[in-house]
């Protein structure tokens, strides 16, 4: 069951990774739709972990989170003078999104595959802050989402950096 759970959160990881990569190639929207966007398939990733995470305090912590990316992406999208407000914060809220995403990964994980997960958030949301101030370009930003979303994707249906099983003690019996 956990096995299928982790390939369906996988495939969702890895979809909306995709989706927000291609998104700018085909889109005439402007800066605002496409950081909304981003940020909305952040929260929906965070949702998920909620639900896979083990710990209430972490599942609840993430869904607050994933609740208020996907409210903050709904105001980028739909009001673009709520978007003026925050334009000049946009960059920085994206990455404090990604890198408060990895800090939950981080601590709420329990095998080495959720902390590398955690780790790597927390560096692309750093990432994402330093690209941003001095690119500013909103591809190039939404594939650095993109590439956070596919690479936890693929972790989490390959279960990289898995746990190992334990060893049978001599007195199990083995099947």
């Amino acid at each position: 069951m956990s096995e299928q759970k982790n390939v369906l959160i996988g495939i969702l990881g890895i979809l909306l990774g995709l989706m927000v990569i291609i998104f700018p190639l085909i889109s005439v929207f402007t800066v605002n739709a496409i950081a909304g966007v981003g940020i909305i398939f952040l929260g929906i990733w965070l949702i998920a972990h909620g639900f896979k995470s083990g710990s209430l305090a972490v599942g609840v912590a993430s869904l607050i989170l994933a609740l208020f990316a996907i409210m903050l992406g709904i105001v980028f999208i739909a009001d673009i003078k709520a978007f003026e407000f925050f334009s000049l914060l946009a960059l920085y809220l994206v990455g404090l999104f990604l890198g408060l995403a990895g800090l939950t990964s981080l601590f709420s994980g329990r095998g080495l595959k959720e902390k590398t997960i955690g780790l790597l958030g927390i560096l692309i949301g750093i990432l994402f802050v330093i690209i941003g101030s001095y690119v500013n370009h909103p591809v190039v930003l939404a594939v650095i989402i993109g590439a956070f979303l596919i690479i936890a994707g693929i972790m989490e249906i390959f279960d990289m950096f898995g746990e190992s099983k334990p060893e049978m003690s001599a007195g199990e019996l083995k099947d």
